[in-house]
């Protein structure tokens, strides 16, 4: 956990702190509020440490490198529309292609200049509401919990999933991959917001969003619309962090989905985040000094 008690004994007195640790600026810093010389209640229990980071130090200052570097000549804000239109064309191509929507890189560039191309009502859509979520994310500045969730899922999945909006009513899996039942599913998600806001406080924003993908395809709250709903909330956390977008390529699609299998067999969620850690490099290696 991030936040927790500590004792300090100074010249033979002891004294207690509240104390969190937080990442600000790309350093931690310990945040101490004194809460008197009175042990507090419960202190004698033992706590929670909280995870030890997956990114090594190495690792974590290439990603400070290209957050550094990219933010010198790039806003990240609806300006990047006209500054990295390229990227978000590719991204919206990919996010929806590993989905298997068949519309090519060339015409969703044309629909999203507003352009017609011969395809299904609901392919088209797809991509549409795809731009209508990038800038639904642009323009939001609250919280990661179920309004969001609730909200995004509506404009992805408007005129595609007449139930979308609303988490799934029946049991799914993917591949061999059993999700959990649905009846589950209200406590689960309750978890991962509560996960993902104290994580918010002390964890690398790159690792935060790496694991909220995971933990949130693992859990596939809704009857479709998972993967690229992972995909969003992933470059939710980094854009509003100051990080650019993350994008995982359809031609990729056999690795990401074998090293989600991988985590599925090991439980441990280092081979996800090493996996995207290295998409990320690949994609901005111009940007690391």
């Amino acid at each position: 956990m991030g936040r927790y008690i500590e004792k300090k004994i100074i010249k033979g007195r002891t004294y207690y702190y509240l104390t969190e640790n937080r990442y600000v600026d790309g350093k931690w810093k310990k945040i101490r509020k004194y809460l008197g010389v009175a042990t507090p209640a419960g202190f004698e229990k033992p706590r929670r440490k909280a995870p030890k980071p997956i990114l090594s130090d190495k690792e974590t200052r290439l990603v400070e490198s290209i957050r550094k570097n990219y933010c010198r000549t790039h806003h990240l804000d609806s300006r990047l529309w006209k500054e990295e239109r390229e990227r978000f064309v590719s991204f919206i191509f990919n996010t929806n292609a590993i989905e298997g929507n068949p519309i090519t890189y060339e015409d969703t560039d044309t629909i999203l200049h507003g352009g017609k191309v011969k395809a299904k009502e609901k392919d088209v859509r797809e991509i549409t509401n795809m731009k209508k979520c990038i800038d639904f994310l642009f323009g939001y500045s609250g919280a990661v919990d179920e309004h969001l969730v609730l909200k995004l899922h509506a404009i992805q999945m408007k005129g595609v999933l007449p139930e979308a909006g609303q988490y799934r009513k029946v049991d799914v899996r993917v591949g061999r991959y059993i999700c959990p039942p649905h009846q589950e599913l209200p406590n689960l998600m309750k978890r991962f917001y509560t996960w993902f806001n104290e994580s918010e406080k002390s964890m690398h924003p790159f690792e935060l969003a790496c694991l909220t993908h995971l933990k949130f395809v693992r859990i596939h709250p809704f009857r479709d619309g998972n993967g690229r709903m992972a995909r969003l909330l992933m470059n939710l956390v980094l854009l509003k962090k100051g990080y650019p977008l993350l994008n995982i390529f359809n031609d990729e699609k056999l690795l990401y989905y074998l090293v989600l299998r991988k985590v599925d067999a090991t439980k441990r969620p280092k081979s996800f985040v090493g996996y995207l850690f290295s998409t990320y490099v690949r994609q901005y290696e111009e940007y690391v000094k």
